[in-house]
């Protein structure tokens, strides 16, 4: 009975599920290309064609890879923005979360995903940048360069200012953190 009432809720999420996705990506096709395209040829140049004598340019590499990185998100989050007449801010954790899915406002879900997945790309450099990044320090790391945004967007004016917003910066920095760090134990078993 209770596995019957579970896989009633999964089959009534799955097409809603897949509905918010598509919606997600006719929306936002540049910033998901721009992150897969950023991933892939990070991969492909820091890792499966790390020859002998690349491996002097690695750290290089990946220090522009953040700079790149970084400007991505100053330009997703700060530039192209019309300023406000005042300074917003939302202080109530998770209340984005509350209104995605109990009042059911689409447009938040999509932002709460943009900002996950923009700085996805992030955690997954900043090992290579730094030579070593504990868990801990991608958390630091992710959790100040969010703070700025958020900071600048209250100060100049450019947005609202929200916890909800740092919150999921930091979880996509670390979801990128642990996919690079998969991928490093596989890339070593491999060898």
């Amino acid at each position: 009975m209770l596995i019957k009432y579970y896989l009633d809720i999964l089959t009534a999420l799955i097409p809603k599920a897949v509905w918010f996705l598509q919606l997600y990506i006719s929306r936002y096709k540049e910033l998901l290309i721009f992150i897969a395209a950023f991933v892939v040829l990070y991969i492909f140049f820091m890792h499966w064609l790390n020859v002998r004598f690349l491996n002097r340019l690695r750290q290089p590499a990946a220090l522009i890879s953040l700079a790149v990185e970084l400007a991505a998100i100053a330009a997703f989050t700060l530039m192209f923005r019309e300023v406000g007449t005042e300074r917003q801010y939302e202080l109530e954790f998770f209340w984005s979360y509350k209104a995605w899915i109990f009042g059911k406002n689409v447009e938040l879900g999509m932002e709460i995903l943009n900002n996950i997945l923009l700085f996805f790309p992030l955690g997954f450099v900043i090992t290579d940048a730094l030579k070593r990044c504990p868990f801990w320090a991608a958390l630091l790391i992710s959790g100040c360069v969010s703070g700025m945004v958020e900071f600048s967007q209250y100060y100049f004016r450019l947005g609202l200012f929200e916890f909800d917003d740092i919150f999921n910066n930091v979880l996509g920095a670390l979801i990128g953190w642990c996919v690079f760090h998969i991928l490093q134990r596989v890339r070593g078993k491999l060898n």
